[in-house]
Parts: C-alpha cells; sequence; structure tokens
C-alpha cells in the first residue's frame, strides 16, 4: 500500500545550468580598465591602443555592442604577443561578449586575460579572483550547451579548475561559491547515469561537509546536495538522519515529511531482520502524524498510506477504525477493495459479524456490484449459515460484475448440495464449467456428487410410490 519508490529523485534536486549573472558595462568600463593598468608593473597600453581606445566610450554610450567589439579584435589584431594591449583589450572583450550573452564567446578573451594577469601582473588581484569565477560558471554553463561527453568532460574539468583556484584564494569562501562548487562536483559525477563517478560523489560529500561545518547558519542547499549524494549511493540510513534534520529545521516544506515517509517506508522493505522492520515501519507512521499535526500529508493517499502500515505490522485493531473513520468521512478515497480489505481487518480479529456489516454498508454505495454479496456469502458459511450464504449468492450473481463468477456458480452448487437442493446445485455445477477460473479436479466430482443424490432421490420417490 505505501509507495515503495524514493520519493525524491536525486536529478531534479540540482540544475546544472549556471547562475551567471549579467555583467553590466558602466560608461567608463573601457578607459577604467585602461587606467588599472597605471601602477601594475608601469604597464600601458600603447599609443595606438590608447587612440583606438578613445572611440570604445562612444560605442558603449551607444549600446553598440557590435561596433565595440569590432574595435577590440582590431587592437587584438596589431598587439605585440604577451602585452598590456592583448591583456587589456581582451578583457574589454569579454566583458562586451557578456554585456551581448554571448557566454561561449566569452570564455576564450577572459581566458587569455586572465592568464595574461597572471603571468605579467597586469591586473589587481580582487578583478583577477572575478575572471576566475567567471570562467568556471561560464566553462559550467557550457556543459550543458554540448552533447558530447568528452566535450562536457573537459568543460567540467576546466570549471572546476578556476573555481577550486578561486576557493584557494579566499580567506573564507562565501557559501554561494561553495555552492557553485559542490553542484558542479555533483552533476560531474552523474554526468552518466550508468556510471556513477562513485570518487566525486565522497568529494562531493566532503566539500558539502567542510562547508556544514564552516558555516553557523549553512544554506538549505547544501543538505539537498549531500541528500542527492546519498541517494545516489543508496544510504538509505543516512538519507533517513538528512530528512529528519530538514524535517526538524524547515517543518513548513511538506515535501520533507513525504520523503522521509517514503525513505523509512523503503528501509523497512529493504530490511531483512524483522525487529528493524517494525522499527522502520513505525518510524514512517510517527512521521505521517507528525506532519498530519503540522498540516500536512492530510490526502486521501497519505490516510491511506498510514492505514496501509498499521495493516503491514499487523495493528488490525487500529488500521481497521483509522480506515472505517476514513472511509466513511471522505478522508479516504472510497472504492471496492478498500471496503474488502476493511471487511478481511476485522476477520483478523475474528470480528465476522462486523466484517458482515461493514460489506452491507460497502453495498449502499456501490448496490450494482456483486463481489461485495459474495463476501458476505462466504463468511455466512464460514459461520455454518449456509442459508443466508445461499441467499447472498443468489445476490450476486444476479448482479454481476465478479472477478470469477465461475468459482461463485460452483460454491452456490456446493451450497445446494448441502441444502439439498439438488436440481439448483446441478444448473449451477453446469453454469460453472462455462468459465475457465471454475476448471479443477473437483468440479467433476462435485458433479458427480449431485447426480448420484438426484439418482439416490428419485429412487426413494419411485419406492415410496409403490
Amino acid at each position: 500500500m505505501v509507495n515503495r519508490s524514493l520519493i525524491m529523485s536525486s536529478s531534479s534536486i540540482l540544475s546544472r545550468k549556471c547562475l551567471l549573472p549579467a555583467l553590466l558595462l558602466g560608461l567608463t568600463l573601457a578607459l577604467g580598465t585602461a587606467a588599472v593598468a597605471q601602477d601594475r608593473n608601469a604597464a600601458q597600453p600603447s599609443e595606438r591602443a590608447s587612440s583606438d581606445l578613445q572611440k570604445l566610450q562612444p560605442l558603449v554610450d551607444a549600446k553598440n555592442w557590435d561596433g565595440a567589439a569590432n574595435l577590440l579584435l582590431g587592437i587584438l589584431r596589431y598587439a605585440a604577443p604577451n602585452s598590456y594591449d592583448q591583456a587589456m583589450a581582451s578583457d574589454i572583450l569579454s566583458k562586451i561578449y557578456l554585456q551581448k550573452g554571448e557566454y561561449e564567446k566569452t570564455i576564450a578573451p577572459m581566458e587569455r586575460a586572465y592568464l595574461l594577469g597572471e603571468s605579467f601582473n597586469y591586473f589587481e588581484p580582487k578583478s583577477q579572483l572575478e575572471r576566475l569565477y567567471f570562467l568556471a560558471q561560464l566553462y559550467y554553463q557550457e556543459v550543458t550547451n554540448s552533447k558530447v561527453k568528452s566535450v562536457q568532460q573537459e568543460y567540467f574539468g576546466k570549471a572546476a579548475k578556476y573555481i577550486e583556484l578561486w576557493l584557494s584564494r579566499q580567506e573564507k569562501p562565501d557559501q554561494d561559491g561553495r555552492m557553485f562548487y559542490v553542484s558542479l562536483l555533483y552533476n560531474q559525477a552523474i554526468i552518466d547515469p550508468q556510471n556513477i563517478n562513485k570518487a566525486l560523489l565522497k568529494k562531493t560529500q566532503e566539500q558539502v561537509y567542510e562547508a556544514l561545518y564552516s558555516e553557523l547558519f549553512p544554506k538549505e542547499g547544501f543538505y539537498l546536495i549531500l541528500l542527492a549524494t546519498l541517494q545516489q549511493e543508496g544510504d538509505l540510513k543516512k538519507t533517513a538522519e538528512i530528512l529528519e534534520l530538514l524535517a526538524k529545521q524547515y517543518p513548513s516544506k511538506s515535501t520533507y515529511w513525504q520523503q522521509l515517509m517514503g525513505t523509512y517506508s523503503n528501509m523497512a522493505i529493504e530490511t531483512k531482520n524483522p525487529d528493524e522492520v517494525l522499527e522502520d515501519n513505525l518510524r514512517a507512521i510517527i512521521t505521517i502524524e507528525r506532519a498530519q499535526a503540522l498540516g500536512f500529508m492530510n490526502t486521501p493517499k497519505d490516510n491511506y498510506n498510514l492505514v496501509g502500515i498499521y495493516f503491514n505490522i499487523g495493528q488490525f485493531g487500529k488500521a481497521t477504525e483509522l480506515m472505517l473513520a476514513g472511509l466513511r468521512n471522505g478522508s479516504i478515497e472510497s472504492d471496492i477493495k478498500k471496503w474488502e480489505l476493511l471487511a478481511y481487518s476485522y476477520l483478523q480479529i475474528n470480528n465476522e459479524y462486523q466484517a458482515i456489516e461493514i460489506l452491507k454498508e460497502a453495498i449502499r454505495s456501490y448496490p450494482k456490484s456483486g463481489q461485495l454479496d459474495n463476501q458476505i456469502a462466504q463468511i455466512y458459511y464460514s459461520l455454518n449459515q449456509s442459508k443466508e450464504a445461499y441467499r447472498y449468492l443468489n445476490s450476486a450473481l444476479a448482479k454481476g460484475g465478479l472477478e470469477k463468477p465461475g468459482g461463485v456458480y460452483y460454491f452456490k452448487a456446493y451450497i445446494c448440495y448441502e441444502l439439498q437442493k439438488f436440481e439448483e446445485a446441478l444448473t449451477a455445477i453446469d453454469q460453472a464449467a462455462e468459465y475457465p477460473d471454475a476448471q479443477d479436479a473437483q468440479l467433476p466430482r462435485l458433479r458427480l456428487a449431485i447426480e448420484e443424490a438426484l439418482r439416490e432421490r428419485e429412487n426413494a420417490t419411485q419406492a415410496n410410490a409403490k
């Protein structure tokens, strides 16, 4: 009755799409970049580059990005290798491409600017850190734009290299940077769903724990990434621990209660230890009841799942109490199978007459189904009340809608035989023979017994007539 699949799919928790911010070009972007170099190893743009840069600002002001890009490409064509002109023009060009939203084109000039800055100390450390972070994000985003596995792995590797450099140069990395890194690691680990990289999953977990231990109020996303890695490993016990923590910290989020209940249910299914089965089922029950106290998990499906768990652990009294109340007040969706299960639950606690009353109550809701009448007939027969069983069997056959009509006709033949209604028994056994579900070794034997009884009665009648 309880959904055995883990409710939360890990691949839906995280998105590989990069949270790349739009970089707004200010009015002084071009000339401001050139000015940075005044005290960086006396690096300055060449006279020709300085002259061309004077033409850049009007293009930026007019938002003529294509014109600005073409101007910078012209500078790059004549700039000396490894020169400041190369670094400066590449840096500004990358920002132009960012402004245009052409992220793939942004990578090469930004990477060139960063590498030249590292080699020749052209830029301030703070701006170099910004380039590292942007490069990591850009490569990460480009992973989703490629369908070639080798290219995806290459881009993942470059994104990881740049964000790791960025992290290593931070006195205390902020949570957003750490979040970006662990998201990258996780998605790199699961890029091939058929061949999960377990080493990267472990590395992801290590980085998440480092982030959790270093923050007084860590972001919720760290727990979600950790949860995803545990689900990939199939570690239900640790998954439950994290979900318990999330449910405690964020009690108003109903999904955590659903996931926690599903995890405990799966734990109960997978374990072979009877004590653990009971313990995990009880935890699932308590989880539902905790959630319901907060106003969650009150759907008919949730209520039925709760009944199902009580039923699975043999708590038939509690199961029947909840099921009966739910079917009557509508908190559990009504159907014939549920009423039959409720009646069966009463049978398990040896309350046959209550089971009959439940089935009679169900008949009022489903008056055209003979299946319920058939169930009543069988219970009456178990109570040695063959006449009542006969009455409800006739009602069941008249209504129809039976799962195994051949079996019901066979049962009627047997009851009629007991009640010495031999002609009716013979008719019923003939009707049973028309259905595949009644084809077994007992049918011919019952027919012979009925026919023999008819002959004996006929002989007795003839003997009395003489």
